[in-house]
């Protein structure tokens, strides 16, 4: 059928100075494109400091993604050295990624948040009930 499958999206592939410039507009255009519902099984989001999460909006209804990784950094880069001015937001993402999990069927099994976020003093509600949901 000459319809090419998306099983994994890693922005990691991409120039870094590109990454660094991709909105929440381009990651939701991107998630149509590649079929994000229906192929997709993993979403690496390196580099991709722009973002909000809004973007990730289309995963909502998603069942096949195994992993994705919020950390915003490169394979052998340090999560330490996530830009301070990265513009990730705790509640935009747990309201997808809870939306996700709740969907039958649902198959993530791996989820790497940025660093900033693992700190229990300083996680959001809606990540910290995110997480007890997808703990549980």
């Amino acid at each position: 059928s000459g319809e090419q499958h998306w099983d994994v999206l890693d922005f990691e592939d991409i120039d870094r100075s590109l990454a660094h410039k991709l909105t929440d507009d381009d990651i939701c255009a991107i998630l149509l494109c590649v079929g994000y519902g229906n192929h997709l099984k993993r979403l690496i989001l390196a580099g991709c400091i722009n973002i909000t999460g809004h973007g990730l909006g289309p995963l909502r209804g998603s069942v096949h993604l195994e992993q994705i990784d919020l950390s915003l950094v490169g394979k052998h880069e340090s999560p330490k050295i996530m830009a301070p001015d990265a513009k990730i937001s705790e509640d935009a993402v747990a309201s997808i990624l809870s939306n996700m999990i709740e969907n039958d069927g649902n198959q993530l099994r791996q989820l790497q948040l940025p660093k900033k976020w693992c700190g229990y003093r300083n996680r959001s509600k809606a990540m910290d009930g995110f997480l007890r949901q997808y703990n549980n």
